[in-house]
């Protein structure tokens, strides 16, 4: 075998660009290899087949490149060369064809004054035409007066619609954001939500002192804006301040349904972002669209995850960033315009790592205190309504057992108390048993050994430490 002439043919097919020619080199260059092998050992004869496997990969690699090429010119030219009837189905349907404008008919009078329809040559034969009647003086007084009289009536009913169409208040105008990603507006959209949050104040049990100041300065300058103006204008910022399970959420969400204001609750999740420079954009976006949907309120869900102080060691430049945006976003250059008031909401179970600026911006700091025995009382009777209740059960007394329980912590111990009885029925019965249980034999009363039960499994999830800090932060930086 020539190994000159073989290497020359590989070298050929491989730089060659006509396929049919490097299709032919290949099969060239693999024969003579086949041809060698019937003359050399059977140690040489195993490299020469390994040669011959290699080739033919490339000779298909070849063949696979040669198809693609082949079907994309295919579609290049189906591309080109239009076809006047469209698919069947479509993905796009192309926009509808104009309405054919239908030339006014020409009136044409003849020697006796009568007039006649212009009818068209297609439908000419289709058509016949109406012969005149001719009409008294008295009777086209008759029909000019009946024509008078409908064009009156068709006006003032026009006049009516759109009288009552003018009385019907105007939907707000949509949000079209200028120099924003289409990525950051979605996730701005997603926390909005403008038909109500469904929950009032009778939902939230106890809480009496904080629903009453909620209504004083948020409710009443919402429901009087005229009145609530210069120094006595609404609170801009109030942040609330409690141990976790007391009911902040639920308030936040009862605000925004008693004032009717479009309701923005964004947390640290939806305000972060891995793209330099994209979580100050939307804290500048959400104050966009509050301004523009207003009267709105922002919830901000654990403010201290984003509000913490400033100047420590740890801070990252981008949280700095951050903070600073939202700084000037809730006062700042930002003036409030007549009629577009945003009230910012905040929550918070760390109050003393806020930042000192952004404390101050938030005029009122509401203290959310653990349910009293009076609210205690109200949970217990709210979350055991839709249970029945054995002779036994004294809810005063069990209220009072409560004592340092937040409201999640009684949600709690009644959830467990009203599965008590199923799990007793249930223990010594096989899956086969439990599946032919009737809705009545599981609809069993909650009785006072349930709930006692209940409250020895579960312990209140704030200590009295936590209690005293707060106490002690409110006597120092409170505002109510």
């Amino acid at each position: 075998m020539d190994c000159s002439s073989l290497d020359d043919v590989i070298a050929r097919a491989r730089r060659n660009e006509d396929y049919r020619t490097t299709d032919s080199l290949y099969k060239e260059a693999i024969a003579q290899v086949e041809a060698a092998c019937l003359s050399v050992s059977p140690a040489e004869e195993k490299k020469l087949r390994h040669v011959i496997t290699l080739l033919r990969k490339e000779r298909k690699a070849k063949c696979r490149e040669a198809e693609s090429i082949k079907e994309l010119y295919t579609l290049m030219q189906s591309l080109e060369s239009p076809t006047d009837a469209p698919p069947a189905d479509p993905d796009i349907y192309p926009p509808a064809p104009p309405p054919k404008r239908i030339a006014a008919s020409q009136n044409l009078r003849t020697k006796g004054g009568v007039r006649k329809e212009h009818v068209s040559n297609d439908n000419a034969e289709n058509i016949a035409v109406k012969k005149p009647v001719i009409k008294s003086s008295s009777q086209s007084s008759l029909t000019n007066k009946k024509t008078k009289a409908s064009a009156a009536t068709s006006s003032t009913a026009e006049n009516e619609e759109a009288a009552s169409e003018s009385k019907v208040d105007k939907p707000t105008e949509e949000f079209v954001p200028r120099g924003y990603c289409p990525e950051l507006v979605e996730a701005i959209e997603q926390t909005m939500t403008r038909n109500g949050t469904e929950v009032t104040w009778a939902d939230i049990a106890g809480l009496e002192g904080p629903k009453e100041l909620f209504k004083q300065t948020i409710v009443l300058p919402a429901l009087m804006p005229n009145f609530f103006k210069g120094i006595r204008r609404p609170w801009r910022g109030v942040c609330m301040v409690g141990p976790p399970g007391t009911g902040k959420t639920l308030l936040a969400k009862a605000v925004a349904t008693e004032c009717r204001t479009t309701f923005f609750a964004v947390n640290c999740g939806d305000l972060a972002s891995k793209w330099r420079g994209d979580s100050e954009k939307m804290i500048k976006l959400l104050f966009e669209m509050a301004r523009h949907f207003a009267p709105s309120t922002i919830f901000i869900d654990e403010i201290d995850t984003i509000g913490s102080q400033r100047g420590l060691a740890s801070e990252h430049e981008a949280s700095r960033r951050v903070k600073a945006q939202l700084l000037v976003e809730m006062d700042g250059f930002c003036k409030e315009e007549d009629g577009k008031r945003v009230l910012v909401l905040a929550a918070t179970n760390y109050p003393w790592l806020l930042d000192e600026a952004l404390r101050r911006r938030f005029e009122q700091r509401i203290y959310i205190p653990l349910p009293d025995s009076a609210a205690r009382l109200s949970l217990l009777r709210s979350s055991l309504k839709e249970v029945r209740l054995a002779d036994d059960v004294d809810l005063e007394t069990f209220a009072e057992q409560l004592e340092g329980f937040s409201g999640a912590d009684i949600t709690n111990v009644c959830r467990k108390a009203a599965l008590m009885g199923v799990k007793r029925l249930t223990r010594a019965l096989t899956p086969a048993e439990i599946a032919k249980l009737t809705p009545e034999d599981v609809d069993l009363p909650v009785t006072w050994q349930d709930l006692q039960e209940a409250h020895s499994d579960t312990n209140p999830s704030v200590s009295q430490d936590n209690i005293q800090q707060y106490v002690e932060w409110m006597e120092k930086y409170g505002s109510t």
